[in-house]
């Protein structure tokens, strides 16, 4: 390179101190101000065309610097000078200097070494920052793994995931996006925004978070591209091995920069559905080995309990017989009632044990819950049997009409029986064909028509019943004997309703 010492001590010393910058604007603006500086034109620019899309310009006028827009050949100056500015083989942008009369081959030399100097100094300050980047996300995955794997599970697990990932990822929105039980896709929890899209359904046609979570392949988007999100996001699948079990969003406001880190995202999001994953089937493990105590506390309940008081009451009452003490046989018989009540407490209390714990109650506990309901009302408590495989054979479009046949069958009583005794039993057969009601009482039974007609008034209520069992190709019978009760009998075909659902 031609030219006097100083001159090359002063492009050296530049150069070295390009090193000292922290982050890519600084080191730009240095690059532009040291061009100017060490040949004399009143205009710089560097003008950056790769990924970040950024485009920063330094001007000097009047001695006072500027930061100014558009190109540095629209100055009206004919003269300038360009060098590329190379990084890592691929060109990162130009700078440019404009406004001096003349260039010479000095400053042609000159600004070629700032711009091979800016290239390195970009690189070095590339990797530093990528290999940031990449520490932060490692500390931000072992932060969530520590904290599933420390007792955080349910929905503040998925919070956890949610919340870090937005921090990590610098955006104003995080959300996680998990299927239901009928494969739609549904935002689970999210973190920051301004808006609350919990329990969202999102549909299955157009959208982002279904192409992600169909093709296990990640999608970032411009600001405006996805509904209900202005700025731009960031679409990652949460995957297990070779399953996609959900979808993680990251999203920042209008006008921020778009996402150009989303491998490292993607490697966050594998790590967090890899451990929610885990603590999803250690939870899995703990229910089912708190329903495996709980049907072993049932069947003891129902095996020994229950058949030494059964037992207990046979030979109670059998002692009846043999008492010639009025006082004597009227307490052995209230000792009978009394293990009679008890066995039914110890049966209740074994359908409730057979419960799902998560909240969710089976059509047993719907039918107890109808009958407990009633007992408050009729001041005793109905005798109930439940027999037969009730939860697993009964279509969900039939329960609500055996649910509400039952309450009416009870409120009938309560309202017209004046009944001391209520007996409710709901089974279907062995070869699980029929589903049947029965709720029979010991009350005055049904008024007649009129006196010489033994025909049982009709009751809007019987209606109902009758109505709810055709609705399922079943039918429901009546037998009323006046001053001895009423007998309903409420039935429906399931190979039918099977069928007719299938």
């Amino acid at each position: 390179m031609g030219g006097n010492v100083s001159t090359e001590q002063r492009v050296l010393d530049v150069v070295l101190s390009l090193a000292d910058d922290d982050t890519l604007p600084e080191l730009l603006r240095h690059v532009v101000e040291s061009a100017c500086e060490l040949i004399g034109a009143p205009y710089g620019a560097l003008a950056v065309i790769n990924g970040h899309r950024e485009l920063l310009e330094y001007a000097h006028t009047d001695g006072q610097a500027h930061v100014t827009s558009g190109d540095p050949r629209s100055i009206g100056v004919a003269d300038f000078l360009g060098a590329p500015v190379k990084v890592h083989d691929e060109t990162f942008g130009n700078l440019y200097l404009a406004g001096k009369p003349e260039f010479t081959d000095q400053d042609r030399d000159i600004l070629t070494a700032l711009a091979t100097a800016a290239g390195s100094a970009i690189g070095h300050l590339d990797r530093y920052e990528q290999t940031r980047k990449r520490e932060t996300w490692l500390r931000a995955a072992a932060e969530v793994t520590t904290n599933l794997l420390t007792g955080t599970n349910g929905r503040d697990a998925l919070y956890v995931v949610a919340r870090t990932v937005r921090e990590t990822a610098k955006a104003h929105f995080g959300a996680v996006v998990l299927p239901d039980h009928n494969g739609d896709l549904v935002i689970e929890v999210t973190d920051g925004g301004t808006y609350d899209a919990e329990g969202m359904r999102l549909p299955r046609k157009g959208t982002v978070s279904y192409r992600v979570y169909e093709s296990g392949r990640s999608e970032c988007h411009d600001e405006g591209t996805v509904p209900t999100v202005p700025g731009p996001c960031a679409v990652v699948p949460l995957t297990v091995g070779d399953r996609t079990i959900g979808v993680l969003i990251v999203a920042r406001r209008k006008g921020e920069a778009t996402f150009d880190d989303v491998e490292l995202i993607e490697a966050f999001a594998a790590q967090a559905a890899l451990v929610l994953e885990f603590a999803r089937a250690k939870g899995d493990t703990e229910r089912l080995a708190v329903l495996e105590e709980r049907d072993r506390i049932a069947r003891d309940l129902h095996d020994l309990v229950i058949q030494r008081l059964f037992g207990l009451g046979l030979g109670l009452q059998g002692l009846t017989g043999m008492s010639g003490t009025p006082v004597l046989t009227e307490r052995i018989t209230g000792f009978v009632e009394e293990v009679d009540h008890t066995i039914r407490e110890i049966r209740r209390t074994i359908f409730s044990l057979q419960e799902p714990p998560t909240g969710g109650m089976s059509l047993r506990g719907q039918l107890l819950n109808a009958v407990h309901e009633s007992a408050r009302l009729l001041g005793f408590e109905p005798d109930v049997s439940l027999e037969g495989p009730l939860d697993t054979v009964v279509p969900d479009q039939v329960r609500p009409d055996l649910l509400a046949t039952l309450r009416e069958a009870l409120t009938n009583v309560v309202r017209h029986a004046r009944a001391r005794h209520v007996a409710v039993a709901v089974s279907v057969n062995r070869t699980m064909t029929r589903l049947e009601l029965s709720v029979s009482d010991d009350g005055r039974g049904l008024p007649l028509t009129d006196d010489s007609c033994a025909v049982p008034h009709h009751a809007g209520g019987l209606a109902n019943m009758a109505a709810r069992a055709r609705r399922h190709h079943g039918d429901c019978a009546v037998d009323s004997i006046p001053g001895a009760g009423v007998s309903i009998t409420w039935f429906v075909p399931l190979v039918l309703q099977e069928a007719r659902w299938r």
